[in-house]
């Protein structure tokens, strides 16, 4: 095989061929140096950019961590305030709630109380013209006076005095006028 390449490549045209190359190559040098220059520079470039990069996901990675935890405070924060708002609505709900239930016992009472007032009255009223009826002489068998004041004592009413000599002398005086006036009224319509 040296024997073949000998005869294909002889000296001299190694020669021509290598003194072709480096002219060839002296002049392109000056734009080999230029490119050398220019893919050193997109080299750098590039390794600056990927520098950035890491640098950057770096800083992401970092973000979304705190971003995450942000996210947890926030939560924990909602739920903490969502209690906190529940409890200040049900205080406020109690707040509310006290005078209105506290108006409403305050009429019951009242009612109560004006029933208790009027049962009071009328067992008075019936107590007492039960005794002067008594004292007159209409006494009525079927009135339970001694129930009316056993009632009107539950009620914690006044009792009823047992009308006096006095007292009999006035409702009788009553009792006279009453039929007097009937019988002027009689009179005076037979007159007419």
């Amino acid at each position: 095989m040296t024997s073949f390449l000998h005869k294909v490549i002889s000296w001299p045209s190694i020669l021509h061929v290598y003194v072709e190359c480096v002219s060839w190559l002296a002049n392109i040098k000056p734009y080999m140096y230029f490119v050398l220059q220019g893919l050193q520079h997109l080299l750098n470039l590039y390794t600056k950019a990927c520098e950035t990069t890491k640098l950057q996901e770096v800083k992401i990675k970092k973000l979304e961590t705190t971003v995450v935890d942000q996210g947890t405070i926030a939560e924990a924060k909602t739920w903490h305030y969502e209690d906190e708002l529940k409890k200040v609505t049900q205080d406020a709900e109690v707040r509310l709630a006290a005078p209105h239930v506290e108006h409403e016992q305050a009429m019951i009472s009242f009612r109560e109380g004006i029933k208790n007032s009027a049962v009071i009255s009328l067992l008075q009223a019936q107590i007492k013209m039960a005794y002067e009826a008594k004292e007159t002489g209409l006494e009525c068998p079927a009135w339970p006076v001694d129930s009316w004041v056993a009632k009107l004592k539950e009620l914690g009413g006044n009792r009823m005095p047992y009308p006096s000599k006095c007292g009999a002398r006035e409702s009788s005086k009553t009792a006279q006028m009453v039929v007097e006036a009937g019988e002027k009224k009689d009179a005076g319509g037979d007159a007419g």
